[in-house]
């Protein structure tokens, strides 16, 4: 079989930013069950930052919008052979209905991979925290699939976001990861001791990138939707592949 004609063949929207895109493709695979490097679910990658800022369009009239380059990718992908899609960043989901529009394959959305994993994990239905880029607050990228599934969404306050959160992500960007580790952990621990939330979402595919493996408490109080993401990607592979 030629690799373009597999059923199970994943295309990956990434870039945004580099580092979270490369590691959903390692969850991916970490994720994967097999022995053997066919086993593995076969992704085609495209990794190409250049493109207008997903934040500044969301949260101003007057910015670029970046859905004639995300639709581009869409394109490209599609056109290599994938037969469904993944995009690891929560803000480019905001174009998520319009790039779904134009793919014509299945289109895994981080939201609903986040809820499925809020389920399988049996978090209590109400309230569960999230903090993300103010693009992905605004434009509530998550809420409606919570609510559909008997959540509800309580984002860190904006100070918390503009004096943490965001100055971790940039760390991200820049590969100083440790530094971008504790004030991540300072935002979750806002977040769980004044909304009293079981669980906090890691709405930004680098918040993860930036606390790697958390492990005891913040294991416990945090879920990452790009992990989820690569959860549900296998999920969908391994049932086309296994009809």
């Amino acid at each position: 079989m030629h690799f373009r004609d597999r059923p199970d063949l994943v295309g990956v929207i990434g870039g945004m930013g580099p580092l979270a895109g490369a590691d959903f493709m390692t969850k991916v695979i970490q994720l994967t069950p097999g022995e053997h490097d066919a086993d593995h679910v076969p992704l085609i990658v495209c990794s190409c930052p250049q493109l207008p800022e997903r934040v500044p369009a969301i949260m101003t009239d007057d910015a670029p919008s970046p859905l004639p380059a995300l639709v581009d990718r869409v394109r490209f992908l599609v056109d290599a052979g994938a037969k469904a899609l993944a995009m690891p960043c929560n803000t480019a989901h905001y174009w998520y209905d319009d790039m779904a529009a134009k793919a014509g394959v299945p289109f895994i959305h981080i939201a609903d991979a986040a809820v499925a994993a809020l389920v399988r994990r049996g978090v209590p239905k109400g309230p569960v925290g999230l903090i993300g880029t103010k693009g992905t607050i605004k434009a509530k990228i998550y809420e409606p699939r919570l609510a559909a599934a008997g959540y509800s969404c309580i984002a860190a306050n904006q100070a918390v976001i503009s004096e943490i959160v965001l100055p971790g992500i940039e760390l991200v960007k820049r590969n100083r990861l440790a530094e971008a580790a504790t004030l991540f952990e300072r935002a979750v621990r806002i977040l769980v001791e004044t909304a009293a939330v079981p669980v906090v979402l890691l709405a930004c595919t680098e918040i993860p990138v930036g606390i790697g493996n958390p492990v005891g408490w913040l294991a416990q109080h945090t879920l990452d939707p790009n992990a989820a993401l690569a959860q549900a990607t296998v999920d969908w592979a391994l049932q086309q592949r296994n009809g």
